[in-house]
């Protein structure tokens, strides 16, 4: 294939969401960036890290819609149930592994293999989904995407090989393509797009032509302000 297709996953803490490009591979990337919460009076290039299950483990909903059904339920429902928000974070310093499981909102667990797997799944189903809303007669399928998932740099690597399995899990690539699942440190990731604005007027009016990486010697700093809620 010519062309180059790339879904960009951003698991976050607090927030997640995905982009996407569909260029010629030596093309210029056109990124499309998902707006979500239309619903609940949002337009926000991102989604809560939220996750709905019921009482047969199925999953119900994700993000916005996660915590509005969640709060929607009552007594025995709600009970029974499992609500996770803000989960990504909760291993850090531990050794991931498919035996480790997570407690929701009310105190039920489930493993968080499955969690995670299908916060991923979630993520892929959607973003193909959006990308057909508006394709032009055919159908794009995940094995048309080179996958881009973010994973903090903190991580050790037992976690960032647990991220790469729930992927493999979620669909998002099979073993006989699995190279076309990108690991990417989201620090790395975040300066190689702030790389791409212009040096001067770096986020103000009147922005300069140049690109920082056109500009040697400049100096800048990524501060990740993840997991708060502004």
């Amino acid at each position: 294939m010519g062309d180059s297709f790339v879904i960009a996953i951003d698991f976050g803490t607090a927030y997640s969401g995905h982009a996407f490009s569909l260029t010629a591979k030596e093309a210029k990337s056109d990124i499309h960036v998902k707006k979500w919460g239309e619903d609940v009076g949002q337009q926000t290039p991102k989604t809560p890290t939220c996750i709905l299950f019921n009482e047969k483990e199925e999953l119900i909903s994700f993000g916005y819609k996660a915590q509005t059904d969640y709060f929607k339920m009552k007594g025995k429902q709600a009970k029974e149930s499992y609500l996770f928000d803000c989960f990504k974070m909760s291993f850090y310093g531990k050794n991931f592994n498919r035996n480790l499981k997570i407690k929701a909102a009310n105190g039920n667990a489930l493993p968080a293999f499955k969690v995670f797997t299908e916060a991923l799944r979630f993520l892929k189903d959607d973003a193909l989904q959006t990308i057909n809303d508006s394709a032009a007669g055919k159908k794009f399928i995940a094995t048309d995407f080179t996958w881009v998932l973010t994973v903090p740099a903190i991580w050790d690597p037992s976690a960032k090989q647990f991220m790469r399995e729930a992927a493999m899990q979620a669909g998002i690539v099979e073993e006989r393509n699995k190279e076309k699942l990108i690991i990417a440190l989201e620090p790395e990731a975040a300066s190689l797009w702030c790389k791409q604005l212009p040096a001067e007027g770096f986020i103000a009016e009147h922005q300069g032509q140049t690109k920082l990486e056109q500009s040697p010697g400049t100096q800048y700093i990524v501060v990740d302000c993840g997991g708060i809620d502004l």
